[in-house]
């Protein structure tokens, strides 16, 4: 072999060392700076717990929406992401990762304590601590199922992990108090101990509703409101064969095309060609949102003769709504159901009060065989106009308003934050309405989502998009 030949393979090995190398370094410093980033978290430790006693005893009173969507949570999912790379990188000897392992088990019996308070909410989710030890093959079955069981049903179940061989005398107090032994996987469901594996059918005879569905059920009056008014709601919801549903109420296509102005400025010769198109505009922003449809079939404002008085509408409209919730609402079942709010005379819809006068009235007269929950949603673009604190949309509240709509029931405001992802689904998912677009202006994305940023401004800790809706109780 010539020195030529030599020197090209030196050269080739050179620059393949030099660029493994940087790689190594690279992955070395991104490594160090995490972990000096979760270090930096051990100064604040005791820091952290203080505050969250504080959090804890404010939140012992909060409403059931505040416990169950806690600052707690977020910490909770923080630390958990830590240990796993902590132990993915090799450090779970580190006395840093016991450190961060033993405050992270006394932040999870925080919230346990902290949702097993919450007796009263409707929709509480079903406790599970799960107890195991390392070397553990039933217990590495037991968290497979508890997996599944989190990622299939989110809605059911909180689960709270413990290695019982870490020595923290918190978790060996919550263990004794449950009357849990060493024997190991061993279950506290709802407070009842249970030893040994349980498969994924074993929890479900135990507790029927941890392997139900939660269905959400959303009332839209006309084909683009449901996303407009709670989309990012929608497209966070736990997706199943049930849920959610957005049912629309006026989609009904006359027997005789009739043209109309709206039909116009959205690009239409008639309400025929117009309501073709919605619907199918309607199909793929839920395709967008994993939602499924059903449409009620009630004519449009525009297309009604008035031979049919509002009140007779409404009253239709209400057994309807009766009809479908009951359609979903069984013993074991946890339901949600949203519709619109309304405002002052000259703000809004006629056929948005209509809906909202027939479902208040559906509430009034429906009587649950499961556990069902209704909410009034903040209906968009007509919240923003509202005459309801104009000057700063964080402080609004549509409780007074509401209140004196229908005083026979309560509300609770409660503010649903939304990821980037669910943002840009909703996003996406409105500009699907190219014809509701083209009739309201260009600018209604940029506006919808402005309205999210400014609508929770400075009610979380890190500043976030949201939603509001309002709980109604009898």
């Amino acid at each position: 072999m010539s020195f030529r030949e030599w020197k090209k393979y030196l050269v080739t090995f050179a620059i393949t060392a030099v660029i493994f190398g940087t790689t190594i370094a690279i992955s070395i410093l991104i490594d160090n700076a995490r972990l000096n980033n979760i270090r930096s978290l051990q100064d604040n430790i005791s820091l952290s717990i203080l505050s969250s006693e504080t959090q804890f005893n404010l939140l012992r009173n909060a409403n059931c929406e505040d416990i169950f969507n806690s600052d707690l949570d977020s910490q909770l999912a923080d630390i958990g992401n830590r240990l796993s790379f902590m132990e993915s990188t090799g450090h779970s000897k580190d006395a840093d990762f016991m450190s961060l392992k033993q405050y992270y088990y006394l932040l999870q019996i925080k919230n346990y304590m902290l949702i097993s308070s919450a007796t009263k909410c409707p929709l509480k989710p079903i406790t599970i601590l799960y107890f195991y030890k390392p070397d553990c093959s039933d217990c590495d079955k037991q968290g497979d199922v508890l997996n599944y069981l989190l990622k299939h049903h989110p809605d059911n179940v909180r689960i709270y992990s413990f290695d019982f061989s870490v020595d923290v005398p918190a978790v060996k107090t919550l263990a004794d108090i449950n009357k849990v032994s060493d024997d190991m996987p061993a279950l506290v469901i709802d407070k009842v101990a249970y030893q040994g594996f349980h498969s994924l059918e074993d929890l479900i005879s135990i507790n029927p509703k941890m392997g139900t569905d939660r269905v959400r059920l959303v009332l839209s009056p006309h084909l683009d409101d449901a996303a407009l008014s709670v989309g990012g709601l929608i497209a966070r919801s736990t997706h199943t064969d049930n849920s959610p549903v957005i049912a629309t109420v006026f989609t009904g296509m006359p027997k005789t095309p009739i043209a109309t102005v709206w039909d116009a400025k959205s690009g239409f010769n008639d309400s025929t060609q117009a309501m073709e198109s919605r619907a199918s505009e309607n199909e793929y922003a839920a395709n967008i949102l994993h939602s499924k449809t059903l449409n009620m079939g009630y004519l449009d404002h525009e297309y009604r003769d008035g031979s049919v008085a509002t009140s007779t509408l409404q009253n239709q409209i209400k057994s309807d709504i009766i009809k479908l919730i009951r359609n979903y609402d069984t013993s074991t079942s946890t339901m949600e159901v949203y519709g619109p709010a309304i405002f002052s005379a000259k703000i809004g819809h006629v056929d948005h009060t209509i809906l909202h006068d027939a479902y208040i009235d559906a509430i009034s007269e429906y009587k649950p065989r499961g556990i069902v929950t209704f909410f009034i949603y903040e209906d968009f673009p007509y919240v923003k106009n509202a005459n309801v604190s104009r000057v700063d949309s964080a402080k609004m509240d549509l409780t007074k308003s509401l209140k004196n709509d229908a005083p026979q029931f309560s509300y609770s405001p409660i503010y649903i934050p939304l990821t980037d992802e669910t943002v840009k689904a909703k996003e996406n998912a409105i500009r699907s309405y190219g014809s509701q677009v083209k009739a309201m202006g260009s600018e209604l994305v940029s506006v919808s989502t402005e309205w999210m940023k400014d609508r929770c401004k400075g009610l979380f800790k890190v500043p976030t998009f949201c939603e509001v809706v309002y709980q109604v109780q009898k």
